[in-house]
């Protein structure tokens, strides 16, 4: 794996959060299924952790994250989710990740998702391919989207706009599905071969950022839908290469796209 001059505080800074929040995490929470304590202020002392190590050594650096700034910033930027899986966390369920993904000028992108509770450490530089724990990534080899483990998921808060039904029409045509609650994991579990294919509507850049540029360079295939509105919002699909125009007709067929 190509060393580069970003890689090694972007690792510091996701482990040193992960650890952070390994620390904090009960697997038997207090309150269980509210987000109104620890999960909110376990993303902000997460944040300022990688704040800290990433401001200083970058001091001119922009950061564009979910409890921070606006997605408008120029590069070089940092793009950043402390913790992808709130609720998860919060409600004592051990799915949650640290997302980190820096765009350049003139170097190449890096991603970065540290999946903490299994100290599983994905790493991506452009150009020079995806890794878990220094082990170069493989994707799942299925060739037909009915024999597909997919991995999606949906704002609860927003059921109305169809997501009962592209819900139900990828689970009447693939093999499973699955919904588990941190996009930047779920992202690297398909780079890893875990899953097939990951879709999801009303997503943020800091929520795939990462993820995406892992699955792209384990040789997966990543398709963007731009928000048309203020009901759609951004899609992300990501699959194996040999499913994905499969995968993005079937969506447009049963009007999954929007």
């Amino acid at each position: 794996m190509m060393a580069d001059e970003h890689l090694w505080p972007a690792l510091r800074a996701a482990r040193a959060a992960g650890e952070h929040l390994r620390d904090r995490f009960d697997p038997v929470p207090a309150s269980a299924g509210s987000c109104d304590g620890s999960g909110t202020s376990a993303d902000i002392s997460a944040e300022a952790i990688i704040l800290d190590i990433l401001e200083g050594s970058f001091p001119d650096h922009n950061v564009v994250s979910e409890e921070r700034s606006p997605e408008f910033v120029p590069r070089p930027r940092w793009v950043i989710d402390p913790l992808d899986g709130t609720t998860n966390f919060h409600s004592g369920v051990p799915h949650f990740s640290v997302s980190i993904a820096y765009e350049g000028t003139g170097c190449p992108d890096l991603g970065i998702v540290y999946y903490v509770p299994d100290d599983r450490l994905f790493v991506a530089i452009e150009g020079d391919g995806a890794y878990v724990d220094g082990r170069p990534l493989e994707l799942s080899g299925p060739v037909d989207l009915s024999d597909a483990v997919v991995v999606t998921g949906f704002d609860s808060l927003r059921r109305d706009d169809g997501g009962r039904e592209y819900f139900r029409a990828l689970v009447e045509s693939t093999r499973g599905v699955r919904r588990m609650g941190s996009a930047a994991a779920e992202l690297a579990f398909v780079a890893a071969g875990s899953f097939d294919v990951y879709f999801e509507r009303k997503l943020d850049m800091w929520d795939t950022k990462a993820g995406t540029l892992i699955v792209t360079e384990a040789g997966g295939e990543v398709t963007h839908i731009e928000a048309v509105d203020d009901v759609t919002g951004e899609i992300v699909v990501a699959s194996t290469p040999a499913l994905h125009s499969e995968l993005i007709s079937f969506m447009s067929r049963n009007h999954v796209l929007g």
